[in-house]
Protein backbone atom coordinates (compact mmCIF):
# COMPACT_ATOMS: atom_id res chain seq x y z
CA UNK A 1 0.00 0.00 0.00
CA UNK A 2 1.25 3.46 -0.87
CA UNK A 3 1.88 5.75 2.06
CA UNK A 4 -0.31 8.84 1.87
CA UNK A 5 1.45 12.17 2.24
CA UNK A 6 -0.49 14.86 4.14
CA UNK A 7 -1.55 18.00 2.34
CA UNK A 8 0.88 20.86 3.18
CA UNK A 9 -1.87 22.91 4.86
CA UNK A 10 -2.14 20.24 7.54
CA UNK A 11 1.31 21.19 8.85
CA UNK A 12 -0.02 24.47 10.22
CA UNK A 13 -3.35 23.66 11.82
CA UNK A 14 -4.36 21.68 14.88
CA UNK A 15 -6.84 18.80 14.71
CA UNK A 16 -9.40 20.61 16.88
CA UNK A 17 -9.29 23.62 14.56
CA UNK A 18 -9.89 21.40 11.52
CA UNK A 19 -12.74 19.63 13.32
CA UNK A 20 -14.47 22.86 14.30
CA UNK A 21 -13.62 25.32 11.53
CA UNK A 22 -13.23 23.47 8.24
CA UNK A 23 -16.15 22.38 6.08
CA UNK A 24 -16.68 18.79 5.00
CA UNK A 25 -15.75 17.00 8.23
CA UNK A 26 -18.02 14.03 8.88
CA UNK A 27 -18.78 12.47 12.24
CA UNK A 28 -16.09 9.77 12.00
CA UNK A 29 -13.36 12.25 11.08
CA UNK A 30 -14.62 14.75 13.64
CA UNK A 31 -14.20 12.19 16.41
CA UNK A 32 -10.78 11.11 15.17
CA UNK A 33 -9.57 14.72 15.09
CA UNK A 34 -10.79 15.40 18.62
CA UNK A 35 -9.14 12.18 19.83
CA UNK A 36 -5.78 13.81 19.05
CA UNK A 37 -6.28 16.65 21.52
CA UNK A 38 -5.44 14.49 24.52
CA UNK A 39 -2.10 13.72 22.90
CA UNK A 40 -1.08 17.35 22.36
CA UNK A 41 2.49 18.24 23.32
CA UNK A 42 2.17 20.87 26.01
CA UNK A 43 5.85 20.85 27.01
CA UNK A 44 6.59 24.15 25.26
CA UNK A 45 4.51 26.15 27.76
CA UNK A 46 5.22 26.84 31.42
CA UNK A 47 1.61 27.37 32.46
CA UNK A 48 -0.44 24.51 31.08
CA UNK A 49 -3.70 26.39 31.75
CA UNK A 50 -2.73 29.04 29.19
CA UNK A 51 -2.22 26.67 26.28
CA UNK A 52 -4.22 27.36 23.17
CA UNK A 53 -3.94 26.04 19.61
CA UNK A 54 -3.02 29.53 18.41
CA UNK A 55 0.09 29.77 20.60
CA UNK A 56 2.63 28.13 18.31
CA UNK A 57 1.99 27.47 14.65
CA UNK A 58 3.03 23.98 13.60
CA UNK A 59 3.07 22.37 17.06
CA UNK A 60 0.33 19.80 17.53
CA UNK A 61 -0.48 20.04 13.84
CA UNK A 62 -2.60 17.43 12.09
CA UNK A 63 0.60 16.07 10.52
CA UNK A 64 1.94 15.27 14.00
CA UNK A 65 -0.88 12.74 14.35
CA UNK A 66 -1.03 11.57 10.72
CA UNK A 67 -0.32 7.93 11.58
CA UNK A 68 -3.29 7.92 13.99
CA UNK A 69 -5.75 8.29 11.11
CA UNK A 70 -6.95 5.43 8.92
CA UNK A 71 -6.08 5.58 5.20
CA UNK A 72 -9.69 6.55 4.49
CA UNK A 73 -9.51 9.38 7.02
CA UNK A 74 -6.18 10.53 5.56
CA UNK A 75 -7.74 10.69 2.10
CA UNK A 76 -10.67 12.70 3.51
CA UNK A 77 -8.31 15.04 5.40
CA UNK A 78 -6.32 15.70 2.23
CA UNK A 79 -9.51 16.42 0.29
CA UNK A 80 -10.81 18.78 2.98
CA UNK A 81 -7.42 20.53 3.13
CA UNK A 82 -7.38 20.96 -0.65
CA UNK A 83 -10.86 22.48 -0.51
CA UNK A 84 -9.80 24.77 2.33
CA UNK A 85 -6.72 25.92 0.43
CA UNK A 86 -8.83 26.61 -2.65
CA UNK A 87 -11.14 28.76 -0.51
CA UNK A 88 -8.14 30.66 0.88
CA UNK A 89 -6.82 31.21 -2.67
CA UNK A 90 -10.16 32.77 -3.65
CA UNK A 91 -9.68 35.36 -0.91
CA UNK A 92 -6.45 36.68 -2.43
Amino acid sequence: MTKLIPHPALKYVTPDTVAECWDGIGDDLYGALWACVGKYDNAYRENIEDIGPHDVIGINAVTDFWADFTPEQQIKLNAVAADQQAAWEELK
